[in-house]
């Protein structure tokens, strides 16, 4: 985790390097004009009406092998998944915006685990999409008088839906499971944000508290030619989960850019 942390540290040092030749004159050539090199500028005030149109992408990608835990020895473990999210918003104040995001994920994993010193094997195919609304309001803290440079706050409410199956094998038997799971709630998203001309941003931000309550529908089937004992058999259920979020994860960070105009 502080490997992420010393990438904001170090994206706010190049933003208050590189861009404070804004905040003086630049330089002129011999014949007293200024080069039209010199004249790039960045920043811009964020007024009353400005609008804004980015997206940020999130991805993490696990793969390993032969690990020794107390109760289980995983053989491997191989998991990738993304997260896309696109948003829009309108500044009604200045350095105040509100706005709406929309975004979709993807993630899988497969998991074959040794159980109860390795008397038997067990393995889990996971597949799983993500779509989600979210509603928010953000507060961009200016920290150069060049307004290059911002601390970004989102508060957002969001609802989001997910859905996919699941195989696991024990030995020669074999469990399919399909949930779907609708959530909504609240998050907390801090971040920074670097103007790199007039208009385009670079921004980064992570979601580092969250508050949910979900409810998911889960349904179970097994081959007919080799169904398992009925003490082994799960029934449908509906499950609903109540969550305080504050564990850190890749796909909680996002990377992309901006449009403001």
């Amino acid at each position: 985790m502080k490997k992420y942390f010393l990438l904001l540290f170090f994206a706010c040092f190049f933003a208050n390097v590189s861009f404070s030749q804004n905040e003086v004159e630049p330089p002129k050539g011999k014949d007293g004009r200024h080069s039209k090199f010199s004249l790039y500028s960045a920043g811009k005030q964020l007024t009353k009406g400005v609008w804004s149109l980015g997206g940020t992408i999130s991805a993490k990608s696990n793969n390993v092998s032969n690990i020794d835990l107390l109760l289980a020895d995983v053989v491997s473990f191989d998991q990738r998944a993304f997260n896309l999210r696109l948003e829009g918003s309108y500044f009604f104040k200045e350095n105040f915006s509100v706005g709406l995001a929309l975004q979709v994920g993807e993630s899988k994993f497969d998991l074959v685990v040794d159980l109860l010193n390795k008397s038997f094997q067990k393995e889990i195919r996971n597949y799983e999409r993500s779509y989600g609304v979210v509603g928010f309001i953000k507060n961009h803290v200016p920290a150069s008088s060049s307004n290059v440079f911002f601390i970004t706050n989102q508060t957002e409410l969001f609802y989001g839906y997910e859905n996919g199956p699941s195989e696991t094998y024990v030995g020669s038997a074999l469990e399919r499971k399909y949930s779907m799971k609708h959530s909504f709630g609240l998050n907390i998203r801090p971040g920074i944000l670097i103007f790199f001309t007039d208009n385009f941003t670079f921004d980064i931000n992570m979601g580092v508290l969250g508050l949910s309550h979900s409810s998911e529908d889960v349904s179970y089937t097994y081959p007919p030619n080799n169904l398992p004992s009925e003490a082994d058999q799960k029934a449908d259920s509906k499950n609903k989960y109540t969550d305080l979020n504050l564990k850190f994860d890749l796909l909680k960070v996002g990377f992309g850019f901006s449009y403001y105009f």
